[in-house]
């Protein structure tokens, strides 16, 4: 029961990686459609953008997406034919870089916008869904949503709930979503549900082109969120909604289309990381120059240099992982899903890291809403959540290394050369023996060095006359690799009759109170 017309199914790429998937605009064009919308937002920006009445209504003025619209930004995925942009990766996240660093908050809308919200629509459906949504989508007269995370399951998507059964001529989808960015918004979602095994999909999941308007779907709460208050985010319901084959994704291949939606969206978090980092350097390089602290300017004392300095050499780190895969892709070629990994795990550790430290560095200004980068910390804050968590995805990473070593080595040969996959090899032949198999000690370290094995090598290729540069990453990734040879492991952690004693104590001491008014988002 899948859709008959064309779409990519998961053996068009590597099953987790990532791969262009659609036509592009030749070199050039791209090249220029991505300059015309920085100069655009260069000038629109300081006119009409004000980022604080955004953040203090929770609201994005419908100017805006109209102005976005006309300007292309919601379209750069999508092909010439449905009147997209069709912009290369090195073209569009160089356009994601620079919205992200006039506002975080808009820029991850966009960025939720365009890579879940209007990817796997894209990529994956049918013909005549596409005919009935990219126009819309491309021009920002409708808006995309992406529907996985439910209120027991984010990122792992094999505790997903929600339930699509086949009917008569195509599917009955159940379920409830939530944190849905663009939820109540859109015009149409996909969403990703289970599937019974008799059911004629490859996978046990499913994806969906749901329309808002199907009947079955009502749109519920919104979540009152720390950070990106611009953007909605709202719980999803659906109740025997209808979905004719037609709007199977993939060919029924959902853990494709899932996974596909993450490793894109690392990526975009990867230069939306950039765009911050920068303008948090140039923001507490302006602070510090004109702050002066027992008669010095703050942009002399050690502290403040020291930490410029790390956070200018993670920027430039990064710059050049997240535009070597750029590059990859738009040569046709297909990115393993380890370096996408690192890309966001550290992309998003490092932004939120300065942001908070901007914060810090800018003392009680800082932490005035009225100063924007405690906005800029509460936008980014996210980061180390969505799209896996920073633990979740190292702990993947480092157990998948350990228990498929052949793998993990293949994919750093493809990507990195034989090399540093010998390097990474005989780091995890001369560990000791990991421990049992119930214990995650290991996976940290193991992970940090894969990451930093693709960093290392990313900065080889695009930043050879940068040769600070180039040893710090060298540096970091032999120390990386040492603690895999040392078995340099942190404490496990507190045992659970430990912690049932001090939460015994503590709520003899402060008790356990919860002020509380009905609400059903707290329900």
């Amino acid at each position: 029961m899948v859709a008959a017309d064309h779409v990519p199914t998961a053996g068009s790429s590597a099953r987790w990686g990532l791969a262009r998937l659609t036509a592009a605009a030749p070199a050039e064009v791209s090249r220029r459609r991505a300059q015309e919308q920085i100069d655009w937002l260069r000038e629109y920006a300081p006119r009409r953008i004000n980022p604080w009445l955004i953040d203090e209504r929770r609201c994005i003025p419908p100017y805006l997406v109209q102005d976005f619209g006309r300007a292309g930004l919601f379209g750069p995925l999508i092909e010439e034919r449905y009147g997209g942009g069709a912009l290369r990766f090195g073209d569009l996240l160089r356009v994601h870089e620079q919205l992200v660093a006039i506002d975080t908050g808009l820029g991850t809308w966009v960025f939720t916008s365009v890579f879940p919200g209007t990817r796997a629509l894209s990529v994956w459906a049918g013909d005549q869904v596409k005919e009935d949504w990219l126009p819309p989508l491309a021009t920002g007269r409708t808006l995309g949503a992406y529907a996985q995370t439910e209120p027991g399951a984010g990122s792992d998507f094999t505790q997903l709930t929600a339930l699509a059964r086949p009917s008569d001529g195509g599917w009955l989808l159940n379920g409830t979503k939530h944190l849905i960015g663009n939820g109540t918004w859109a015009g149409v979602s996909t969403v990703i549900a289970r599937c019974p095994a008799s059911s004629a999909t490859s996978t046990s999941l499913v994806a969906l082109a749901v329309p808002s308007s199907a009947p079955g779907v009502h749109l519920g709460e919104e979540h009152l969120t720390l950070g990106q208050r611009g953007m909605v985010q709202s719980r999803m319901h659906f109740t025997d909604v209808p979905v004719p084959d037609s709007s199977v994704l993939a060919g029924g291949d959902g853990r494709a289309v899932a996974m596909d939606s993450m490793n894109a969206s690392r990526l975009c978090v990867g230069a939306a990381a950039i765009g911050s980092l920068k303008r948090i350097i140039q923001l507490a390089t302006h602070f510090a120059r004109r702050r002066h602290i027992g008669g010095l300017p703050l942009s002399e004392r050690a502290w403040v240099r020291r930490w410029l300095a790390e956070t200018i050499y993670r920027t430039d780190i990064l710059e050049a992982l997240v535009y070597d895969l750029a590059d990859r892709l738009d040569a046709g070629q297909t990115v393993e899903m380890e370096p996408l990994i690192a890309v966001k795990v550290f992309g998003a550790e490092w932004a939120v890291e300065a942001a908070d430290t901007l914060v810090q560095l800018m003392g009680g200004r800082g932490y005035d809403e009225a100063g924007g980068a405690a906005r800029m910390y509460r936008d980014l804050r996210v980061y180390r959540i969505f799209e896996g968590t920073s633990e979740a995805l190292r702990d993947f990473l480092g157990r998948r290394a350990l228990r498929q070593p052949h793998q993990v080595r293949a994919a750093i040969a493809r990507t990195c050369g034989a090399d540093l996959a010998d390097r990474f090899t005989t780091a995890l032949h001369e560990a000791p023996a990991p421990p049992a198999r119930g214990s995650d000690a290991p996976h940290d370290q193991v992970a940090t060095a894969v990451m930093w094995i693709f960093a290392a090598d990313a900065v080889r290729r695009r930043a050879p006359h940068h040769p600070a540069v180039h040893a710090t990453a060298e540096a970091v990734l032999q120390h990386a690799l040492q603690r895999v040879r040392s078995a340099d492991q942190q404490p496990e952690g507190i045992s659970p009759d430990r912690l049932d004693d001090a939460l015994s104590r503590y709520e003899q001491r402060i008790a356990d109170v919860t002020p509380h008014l009905p609400d059903p988002r707290t329900a």
